[in-house]
């Protein structure tokens, strides 16, 4: 029996977006890996903060690592949604290190 087509694309485009849409798949899996480390070594950095008695908001590094990025960034993500990622992931990291 043949699959339905609900976008009624000519079955070697569906073929083909289901192969791309899978490749896309792993690669959400693999950001979803580092984000998860990176929240890791978020977590070491606010042991290490707590005891020291430091605040776990230092919006200079935050700064520093949005601006380092958007350097490096080629596209074709643009450096709006650039930023709006990274702020995201960098308020996580601060609710990572606020649960301790």
């Amino acid at each position: 029996m043949k699959k339905s087509n609900p976008n009624n694309f000519p079955d070697d485009l569906n073929a083909d977006i289901r192969a791309l849409r899978s490749a896309i798949d792993k690669v959400d899996e693999k950001i979803l890996d580092l984000i998860n480390k990176r929240f890791l070594l978020a977590q070491e950095i606010g042991h290490i903060k707590k005891q020291c008695g430091i605040r776990i908001v230092d919006k200079d590094r935050e700064k520093e690592i949005i601006n380092q990025l958007t350097d490096r960034n080629k596209g074709p993500l643009g450096d709006d949604a650039l930023h709006h990622i990274f702020t995201a992931i960098i308020s996580g990291g601060r609710g990572v290190q606020r649960a301790l």
